[in-house]
């Protein structure tokens, strides 16, 4: 051997321990071993100085199973190999780098695994420079940490961030929700409690990954999910799409109890819309049941309560059965006041054999004139899709000829360029095409492509591929009425698209507008849209009809409309005859003030009754119905009702904002009768379509995996995704956004213009 050797004996080997002086290097392992030979057999063995265990030292067997043995031993203070790290140096710019030995004899702060440990020559002093951006800051151990702690928080290269920051933080070791191993981390560094994983809090939350994100249940079996669960949480349990279910379930009969109650504690009535939903591979249809309410502190409330398949032929009779059985199940029969409903035959049937019911067990107001409510936006959107296809040959060509444009890099480059250079147009406004069955994605088409007509008429000019897809000037003229007669649609559903829950006295003056738009058109020189307007303008007459009571009604509960407003627009359309129709609208709301004036009083005697039976006080002698009888009598000049008196204050102004809700919120101290009604009719969806479906066309149409599903579960998913779920993301039945609204002009071509969906 090339080094000294002190022996001494002990039992059958003979103990050698190297001196510290060392002809050559030697591995650092040896610190934990000591060198014994066999004195019968001649062989070289080596024993660990903590557990006493021997294992050969032959010099051709290396020190990798000695290594390995450090990693296990059972009486060793860690199990890491670092600290059989060795200790290197090399000279860099003045400065010498070193290799901290890990082997410490007090605990390391986890910082300098982001910072080297550097030595200037000339002043002998301890520098510490950042792996990531190669600052350099004092690495002295009298200033501490501190400073380069502070260096990661803003250092610009450092990936993982927030992560690595929460590792260094000393309040990690109280975050439960971090699940980290002790044997991960090096020696000497502060360990991580283990946290016992709650299966249940896992599983609510999978749950909620699978409901508010639109998932498939059996996306618990696929490899991609077991695969990150096994590196995220290597403790739980593998789940079955059945465990999700019941959990599934479990929540939804947990929810719908808070609902009910929810129900029965809100002041004023609730409304019903109905509308229908279709399979995209069958000819199943589903029925979708929505309540809307008003919660204690005058808040628009909307949740679906009902979904369910429908038996095919649909018959309004048997619909009719349906809704009345998620009546009684919610057990809000005698609460309803509206029902709001499209434009189909069998709806109209089903909305007359619900009233015949419900006007049976007088649960209803004024005989059912408020109960039908005809939807707005179906009928909206019936005149645009008929106004569409006047022109439909003449939007192919534009849809074909904007893909043709947008479809090669080159060529978007170069007709923006030429669009920009010969005609002096704002390139940054985009030639998009439109997706099917969202009608505002094609206005926005035509109304780029008139913008850009120059450039696309002289691009058919030079193009010689994009003749097929050029407008003759016919066409161009055309297609400039059309976009100026939607012009006022699209405002209109824009209005109330941007509203998450309209009231009802948003309507009349929209519904107005359209109507006399209408009356305009159908006046004008435009041969070409005679047959399409007479036809919807009979559409929208009829819906006029059955609708401008309840219209006008809430717009006369708008303090900035009142009567003066709706006596303006009737004399707009009816001239000399308009006073009929404010006279019925103004006996309408006072026919439903009386009803809610005379159950006041109805109440307010039950309760003193109630009280005086509980002060052991006789009854309430013959004149009890004195004051019933009076709030029947006919109105007199001496005293004024709540109604009057609020349309005899003067209006707001017209154009002036004002929350409405929060109006009646304050005025139910002046007016509690008149504020409950006004509660209850602003509440009246006069659209049964959600905000984000103003501008759909086509069948609200569910994708295959969700008809697949149980109808029970099916209908926990999506009634919890729309409770549960946030405002943003909360429709499971939405199946993709509005284009129109993304500025990213990538997606362009990715686009399914058919399907309205991302290849």
């Amino acid at each position: 051997m090339d080094c000294a050797i002190v022996q001494r004996t002990e039992d059958d080997f003979t103990v050698y321990e190297a001196s510290k002086k060392r002809g050559r290097r030697s591995s650092i392992v040896w610190e934990h071993f000591h060198k014994l030979k066999d004195e019968i057999d001649d062989v070289w063995k080596t024993q660990c100085k903590h557990c006493q265990q021997i294992y050969s030292s032959a010099q051709k067997n290396g020190t990798s199973h000695l290594k390995r043995h450090l990693d296990r031993c059972p009486k060793i203070g860690t199990s890491s190999l670092s600290l059989a790290s060795k200790i290197t140096s090399a000279t860099k710019g003045g400065l010498v780098e070193y290799e901290t030995n890990n082997k410490r004899s007090r605990s390391f702060s986890k910082v300098w695994e982001d910072f080297e440990k550097l030595k200037a020559e000339r002043d002998d002093v301890l520098k510490a420079r950042c792996r990531h951006c190669k600052q350099i800051l004092s690495g002295a151990s009298k200033y501490g940490t501190s400073h380069l702690k502070r260096h990661l928080d803003r250092c610009p290269k450092l990936k993982n961030h927030d992560l690595r920051q929460l590792f260094l933080s000393s309040e990690a070791r109280d975050v439960k929700q971090l699940f980290l191993s002790a044997e991960t981390l090096d020696e000497g560094s502060t360990p991580f409690k283990k946290v016992k994983l709650d299966q249940n809090e896992i599983l609510k939350a999978i749950s909620a990954f699978i409901v508010c994100g639109r998932h498939p249940i059996t996306v618990v079996d696929e490899f991609g999910f077991r695969h990150l669960m096994s590196v995220v949480c290597p403790e739980i349990e593998n789940l079955s799409p059945q465990t999700m279910k019941r959990d599934i379930m479990s929540s939804y009969v947990k929810e719908r109890e808070k609902l009910k109650e929810l129900f029965g504690r809100t002041p004023g009535r609730i409304c019903l819309t109905c509308d229908n939903w279709s399979s995209n591979y069958g000819k199943d249809e589903y029925l979708r049941i929505s309540a809307h309410f008003m919660s204690n502190d005058w808040k628009l409330v909307r949740k679906i309560i009902h979904f369910k398949s429908l038996t095919i032929p649909l018959d309004g009779t048997e619909i009719a059965d349906e809704v009345a059985l998620c009546l009684n199940l919610w057990n809000i029969n005698s609460k309803i006041f509206s029902i709001t409903s499209d434009n189909a035959p069998y709806m109209d049937s089903m909305v007359i054999s619900l009233r015949r019911a419900i006007l049976a067990k007088k649960n209803i107001l004024c005989d059912g004139a408020f109960f039908q409510v005809q939807c707005c936006c179906h009928v909206l959107n019936y005149i645009v899709r008929a106004s569409l296809n006047v022109v439909d040959d003449v939007i192919d060509k534009i849809r074909n000829g904007i893909r043709y444009v947008i479809k090669s890099s080159s060529r978007k480059k170069k007709f923006y360029e030429m669009a920009s250079r010969d005609f002096h147009l704002d390139a940054k406004k985009r030639l998009r095409p439109d997706v099917r069955f969202w009608w505002n994605t094609t206005y926005t088409m035509i109304d780029c492509a008139l913008y850009y007509r120059g450039a696309l008429q002289s691009w058919g000019e030079h193009e010689s591929r994009f003749i097929y897809y050029n407008l003759y000037d016919e066409e161009w003229e055309k297609l400039a009425i059309i976009q100026k007669f939607l012009s006022v649609l699209y405002d209109v559903q824009c209005t109330f698209a941007s509203m998450e829950h309209p009231t009802s006295n948003h309507y009349f003056r929209a519904v107005w507008k359209v109507y006399m738009h209408l009356l305009k058109t159908a006046r004008g020189p435009y041969a070409f849209m005679n047959g399409m307007i007479e036809d919807v303008h009979k559409k929208f007459e009829k819906y006029w009809a059955e609708s401008c009571v309840i219209l006008s009604c809430a717009a006369v509960l708008d303090p900035r409309y009142k009567v003066k407003l709706i006596e303006f627009c009737f004399t707009k359309i009816y001239g000399d005859k308009a006073e009929e129709f404010v006279n019925a609208t103004v006996k309408a709301l006072y026919s439903l003030f009386d009803k809610y004036k005379t159950n006041a009083v109805i109440n307010s005697s039950s309760t003193r009754a109630i009280a005086a039976n509980l002060e052991g006080v006789k009854a309430v002698d013959e004149f009890e119905d004195y004051e019933l009888f009076l709030s029947r009598k006919s109105r007199t000049q001496d005293e004024k009702s709540q109604l009057d008196l609020y349309l005899e204050e003067p209006s707001h102004d017209l154009n002036s904002d004002l929350d409405i809700l929060e109006f009646w919120s304050k005025s139910s101290m002046r007016y509690p009768e008149l504020a409950m009604m006004a509660r209850d009719v602003l509440t009246i969806p006069i659209s049964s379509v959600s905000s984000e479906e103003s501008f759909k066309i086509g069948k609200k149409l569910l994708n295959t995996c969700q008809c697949s599903l149980n109808p029970k579960v099916f209908q926990s998913l999506i009634c919890l995704s729309d409770w549960t779920c946030s405002a943003l993301d909360k429709s499971f039945l939405h199946d993709y956004d509005d284009p129109s609204v993304s500025d990213e002009e990538d997606y362009q071509d990715d686009w399914d213009t058919e399907n309205g969906a991302f290849y």
